[in-house]
């Protein structure tokens, strides 16, 4: 079982492919990679990126030869999200729209985003944006209906979206899996005192993971919803 992962390098290693790795090791799933970028990253919030080649990125896809599932993160530009999107195969993946780090340094500008929105957000098995990203692709507030957020994604194209609670208020962490013509699915773990860098990634590339295990949809979401409150 193999997952092809593309995303940035974290140096300190909280989030990023490392991260990823590290959750694809604890599912004994394969990993494949492809780097869209070196991040230099302290604890501090200070972040230097340097992005990789667009054609550099394609490289690397066609490279990783056959995998059952993807997980995209750090993506950082327009010309970067081309590349995958003209080379990346026709196969289930998560998207986790990584559009800033937790300290508020850009990592996908605005030009990514639009193409994000047209050409992957519409062939992604899952979009798992937290309530702050989702408020910015949409273009409404991180306040609005949950239903309102998702309707606006399946207007982008989106097949299914997981709207994550980890930014909202009270004592649970609930996700909501929203898919087109079905009631929401509801994920719920307990809040966690604190923040931790790299709970994104986790969740995402868990998600994929059962995705290459074969699970559905409903059971990767609440395997990696639980692996994830287990983690932190």
């Amino acid at each position: 079982m193999t997952v092809l992962l593309i995303a940035g390098l974290d140096s300190s290693t909280g989030a990023g492919l490392a991260r990823d790795l590290a959750v694809l090791a604890d599912f004994g799933v394969t990993a494949r990679l492809a780097a869209t970028a070196v991040t230099a990253q302290d604890a501090g919030g200070g972040c230097c990126v340097h992005p990789m080649p667009a054609a550099m990125v394609a490289a690397q896809i066609r490279a990783a030869g056959p995998v059952l599932a993807a997980k995209l993160g750090m993506l950082v530009n327009a010309d970067i999200v081309a590349a995958i999107a003209d080379t990346l195969p026709d196969l289930p993946f998560v998207l986790d729209p990584v559009l800033a780090t937790s300290a508020g340094a850009e990592l996908l500008d605005a030009a990514g985003r639009a193409a994000m929105i047209a050409r992957l957000i519409p062939r992604a098995a899952l979009v798992t944006p937290n309530l702050p990203e989702a408020a910015i692709l949409t273009g409404l507030t991180a306040d609005a209906p949950l239903q309102d957020l998702a309707t606006a994604f399946f207007v982008m194209g989106a097949k299914a979206v997981l709207l994550k609670g980890g930014h909202a208020d009270g004592p649970e962490a609930v996700d909501w899996l929203h898919r087109p013509n079905h009631l929401p699915l509801r994920f719920a773990a307990p809040r966690k005192p604190g923040t931790r860098r790299g709970t994104g990634c986790t969740l995402a590339t868990a998600i994929a993971a059962q995705l290459a295990l074969g699970k559905d949809l409903i059971k990767a979401c609440d395997h990696a919803k639980r692996y994830l409150s287990a983690w932190w």
